[in-house]
């Protein structure tokens, strides 16, 4: 009997040790596949962060490509790799942690910019006018090239208004002398109301968040805020003045009062706008080929000299050309 029960218990502790090797082999079985699922989900963590990221830096870069090795990020690394034009943009990211990788390889189009349609040399809205034009100032709605010869498109007016009232109120206050100057649609005084249902807040938002540059308030004598092969997206926030030897291409959008004078030039198209009142003076021989939009509550508008305001199309298709916008549509995600 004694021999018996001690067979039967030595046969239990066989079975309960054999268990519990197994189930200490289970766990560490279990311990490692946990382990191993943690560290591909962290690898392709990193990797499509890393695409995040740099969908960011293009978004502020727009003339990124190649190969961006090495970057660190939450205890591991990622590579990048971008390449294709903007149409078409092809970005690899292959992330890295505890020895294992994971590969994300997106394709995406820039979208174009969208800019407002030019309906005038020279267009006005607002709330409560105030123009002051004197001197030898040219405001001229037919076509011009970059270069002062004439264009081939068709003449708008030369300045733009949004309401019959201040159509009336323009011809009214202009001299004799400046009536003659500003020439388009329709002959001197080339001066229409133009029907606007542009959402300008929605049109300044967009080309501010594509900016490629962004000037603060102040005084410029010289610079460049584009050329005619790589014009630029400028935005300025507050007051400023251009003078001297300052020029540029693309677009510029100017939340203040704009100052021009010297021998400042712009080639393309420059927005001011404001919720409350805007002051734009236009001295010696500065001069705009493209198109000028003033939009807010209240503009003081003064130009004197030899200020020129020319409508060319050549400037605005070519900051329509070459601008590229900040946004990305995702063609396709694979990983």
């Amino acid at each position: 009997m004694g021999k018996g029960i001690l067979i039967i218990v030595l046969g239990m502790s066989i079975i309960i040790s054999l268990m519990i090797v197994n189930l200490n082999a289970n766990n560490s079985q279990g311990s490692k596949a946990t382990v191993s699922y943690f560290n591909q989900m962290q690898a392709r963590l990193i990797s499509n962060s890393g695409v995040e990221i740099y969908l960011e830096k293009l978004r502020r870069n727009k003339a990124m490509s190649g190969s961006y090795l090495g970057n660190n990020l939450m205890n591991g690394s990622y590579d990048i790799y971008i390449s294709g034009p903007d149409t078409a943009l092809v970005l690899k990211s292959i992330g890295y942690f505890s020895g294992v990788s994971h590969t994300t390889i997106i394709t995406a189009r820039r979208d174009p910019i969208t800019l407002p349609n030019v309906n005038s040399s020279l267009y006005i809205s607002s709330n409560n006018l105030g123009l002051n034009l004197s001197g030898n100032i040219n405001i001229d709605g037919n076509d011009h090239n970059m270069d002062g010869t004439a264009g081939t498109s068709p003449a708008l007016p030369g300045i733009g208004v949004a309401s019959s009232a201040d159509s009336a109120y323009v011809n009214d206050d202009l001299k004799p002398k400046i009536s003659n100057v500003i020439n388009g649609e329709g002959g001197a005084p080339s001066i229409h109301t133009v029907p606007d249902t542009t959402n300008w807040q929605e049109i300044t938002q967009n080309c501010i968040f594509a900016a490629d540059t962004t000037v603060a308030s102040g005084t410029y004598s010289s610079g460049t805020f584009g050329t005619l092969t790589n014009p630029k997206i400028t935005y300025v926030n507050g007051n400023v003045q251009f003078s001297g030897t300052a020029n540029g291409y693309g677009v510029m959008i100017v939340n203040g009062d704009l100052s021009m004078s010297g021998n400042f030039t712009f080639y393309g198209l420059i927005i001011v706008y404001g919720q409350s009142q805007i002051t734009t003076k236009t001295t010696g021989n500065a001069g705009i080929y493209g198109g000028s939009i003033f939009v807010g509550q209240s503009i003081n508008f003064q130009a004197t000299g030899n200020a020129q305001f020319f409508y060319s199309s050549q400037a605005i298709n070519n900051a329509k050309t070459n601008l590229k916008s900040s946004r990305f549509k995702i063609l396709s995600w694979w990983e």
